[in-house]
């Protein structure tokens, strides 16, 4: 019994050494973190914008993947919209940022969060992976299906189709969220 007590006394001093260092490690990283998500954030934005003015954050209300939007305008005009939106991906979601226009095309889009494969669903953090997106909606099918795209851009996403699918379905509900917004 007093052997066991022994190992336990030691166990919990490992274990709380262990909680104590993970904390001091996390209160020196955390700050570091967000100021390296928040100029990712502000990249992005920048990139996304193509020199619109962007408007304030609006988070919305709704139970859908879109978590919230930026009017981009000229003047009083609010030309586009930057949704922030969730897509589901092979290893889990994929936090994207995509620019459309008032008339649903895809104008620009960055995944900003992702747990993907490397090698593989990690590709779409590329700026060239996204370009089979852009120019698609406002009448044209924004691809969601190896089908909806031509033989070289089929082979390129195959051992990652559940990220590529993941990400046209959350633009096709992102274009399809711009124009339920009308002329907001």
């Amino acid at each position: 019994m007093k052997e066991v007590m022994k190992i336990g006394g030691k166990l919990a001093a490992i274990c709380a050494i262990a909680a104590i260092a993970l904390g001091v490690v996390n209160a020196i990283t955390e700050p570091i973190i967000l100021a390296a998500r928040a100029e990712k954030l502000r990249l992005a934005l920048s990139e996304l914008s193509a020199g619109l003015e962007i408007g304030e954050f609006i988070k919305t209300d709704n139970e859908s993947s879109i978590i919230g939007y930026y009017p981009l305008s000229s003047g009083e005009k609010t030309e586009a919209y930057i949704i922030n939106i969730i897509g589901d991906g092979y290893a889990g979601d994929l936090n994207l940022l995509t620019a459309i226009s008032n008339g649903g095309e895809v104008l620009s889009v960055v995944l900003m969060e992702d747990t993907e494969t490397p090698g593989l669903g990690k590709e779409a953090e590329n700026a060239s992976y996204m370009e089979k997106f852009i120019g698609t909606g406002n009448g044209s099918i924004i691809p969601s299906s190896k089908s909806h795209l031509n033989a070289k851009d089929a082979d390129s996403i195959t051992g990652a189709s559940i990220t590529f699918i993941g990400i046209g379905k959350a633009l096709n509900e992102a274009a399809g969220f711009v124009s339920q917004l009308g002329g907001m």
